[in-house]
């Protein structure tokens, strides 16, 4: 296929439900969201709420924050586990992460070794004996003595232990109480054996999983980039190979987009998805929202840069520290900083940047302004009085 800009960039809008699901009710959402797109990424930030559910809530008006939780750790349809970083996916799709896993569990030792916590492998046992025994456990409560070690990891033996569990399969999230994670065995939780693996042959993951990932992005480029990281689907040479053989066989079809480097790649029966966008509402995309994890397609196909701010020096940062991009029809127009009051009751707005060369109408403004008041009771706090009206807020170019 070959089209021109403005018709990758409805692709990419149409594909990622903004305006498809944005009526469903809950359940109906999160079974669509999950099942187009695949992944969510997790992050524990919780500025105005965390990626997860900032990356449901831009996509449906029903959802709440509790809807997500009651998903993964209330009904068990949705899973914490690994993809390309730290994700939520479907639970029926456990089986089929089994070399995901593996490569995890093989990095996680490494990492236990450069911890100087590879003694921990004496308690794993021990650990998964607490937990089989005493059922969903936070492993704050396990007994447990300190590693002498950490850094960014957890430096008690059950909370290494835990993590090696939970990346091998044996173990499952059960709940979180903030960010501290509850585990109880995958058995028990999910009543899916840990060591099954739904492909015998490699190759027919490998075919599998990057479809998956493809589906994930909507479209992605054979080259390197944001959407190919994660466990075998980095090493380009390989991945190139995979592309070749699902595109010859015409599960997958690739795309040229006029002006821009290299051809895309969609899963073949996507070709739907090239049509004008019907929704032109204002929509907060999630700094991890999987439509922005390869930054070189949006500055290519929206012409629009994005870099998440949260660990650059607040003296470098061009704009700010958790700010979310703004998405009006098929079209980058800005980015908005909202942030909640130090008594986390009331949100309120620290600027909206606009793109150069973009006047924003009295429309856009409208659309903006409802979406604010949508987040603040998606949030569940007030709306802080100085945000009521945008007229008043700074705007930059």
């Amino acid at each position: 296929m070959r089209v021109d800009k403005a018709q990758m960039r409805e692709f990419f809008v149409n594909y990622h439900g903004f305006g498809e699901f944005f009526a469903l009710n809950a359940d109906a959402a999160l079974d669509a969201i999950f099942s187009r797109i695949r992944s969510v990424q997790f992050d524990p930030l919780n500025v105005v709420g965390r990626n997860a559910e900032l990356v449901c809530f831009s996509r449906n008006g029903n959802i709440t924050r509790n809807d997500l939780a009651a998903a993964l750790y209330e009904r068990r349809v949705l899973v914490d586990g690994w993809d390309k970083m730290m994700c939520v996916y479907r639970t029926d799709e456990f089986s089929k992460f089994a070399f995901v896993r593996k490569a995890m569990t093989d990095q996680y030792g490494l990492t236990m070794e450069w911890r100087n916590q590879r003694d921990c492998h004496n308690f794993m046992e021990e650990v998964y004996d607490y937990i089989d025994k005493h059922g969903k456990t936070l492993v704050t409560d396990i007994p447990s003595q300190s590693t002498g070690n950490g850094g960014w990891g957890p430096s008690k033996v059950a909370g290494v232990c835990c993590e090696y569990l939970w990346n091998c399969g044996r173990l499952t999230v059960a709940y979180k109480k903030g960010v501290v994670k509850a585990f109880d065995t995958t058995e028990r939780l999910l009543g899916i054996n840990p060591d099954e693996n739904a492909f015998d042959r490699f190759e027919e993951f490998e075919d599998w999983y990057v479809k998956r990932r493809i589906a994930s992005v909507g479209a992605a480029r054979w080259t390197n980039g944001g959407a190919w990281l994660g466990a075998y689907t980095e090493n380009g040479e390989r991945r190139r190979k995979v592309l070749n053989r699902l595109a010859d066989n015409g599960q997958l079809t690739a795309v040229q987009v006029d002006g821009v480097n290299g051809e895309y790649y969609i899963n073949t029966g996507d070709e739907r998805f090239f049509e004008k966008a019907a929704d032109d509402r204002a929509v907060f995309v999630a700094p991890l929202d999987n439509i922005i994890w390869d930054r070189k397609t949006v500055k290519d196909v929206f012409d629009f840069e994005y870099s998440w701010e949260v660990y650059t020096p607040a003296a470098k940062r061009k704009f700010g520290y958790y700010v979310l991009p703004i998405l009006i029809g098929s079209r980058f127009i800005g980015r908005i900083e909202p942030t909640l009051s130090k008594k986390k009751d009331k949100l309120t707005v620290k600027n909206i940047w606009f793109e150069k060369e973009y006047t924003p109408t009295s429309d856009d403004i409208r659309k903006i302004s409802a979406e604010i008041k949508r987040l603040a009771a998606f949030l569940n706090v007030d709306l802080d009085e100085s945000v009521e009206t945008l007229t008043v807020m700074p705007i930059g170019g």
